[in-house]
């Protein structure tokens, strides 16, 4: 019966979660805060639904499995929200009320360092 209620609880709190998400993606006002809302909420949804998940079925296996997925997309998501960041960052999207741009001399710095490193490896 407990474990019934608890597998009912984490399901719902993974499911308002993943709601939240996609509200994010589809309400926050920039492209910054709309990478954010996914990574953050949809992980921990996840995270409440393979928990029902594993409560559910109680096997080794399933377990097991429930928590390779969660260790995978607790990895990845966030690198990739990151690239997703950092690729808009370098193709001057701009997060509106940003005064100082603080990475901007370093990224031009780098951008130079590798536009010469590619002349000198096209001159042989």
């Amino acid at each position: 019966m407990l474990a019934s209620a608890l597998e009912i609880a984490a399901a719902l709190a993974g499911t308002f979660f993943m709601f939240v998400a996609s509200l994010g993606v589809l309400r926050l006002p920039d492209f910054y805060a709309r990478i954010h809302a996914p990574t953050k909420a949809a992980t921990l949804g996840l995270a409440f639904l393979l928990a029902a998940l594993a409560l559910h079925f109680r096997e080794l296996a399933s377990v097991t499995k429930a928590a390779l997925a969660l260790l995978f997309v607790g990895v990845t998501a966030p690198v990739g929200a990151h690239i997703l960041a950092r690729a808009a960052y370098r193709r001057g999207v701009r997060a509106p009320g940003t005064l100082v741009d603080e990475y901007g001399p370093s990224v031009q710095r780098l951008r130079s360092e590798q536009e010469r490193a590619e002349e000198v490896k096209e001159d042989g």
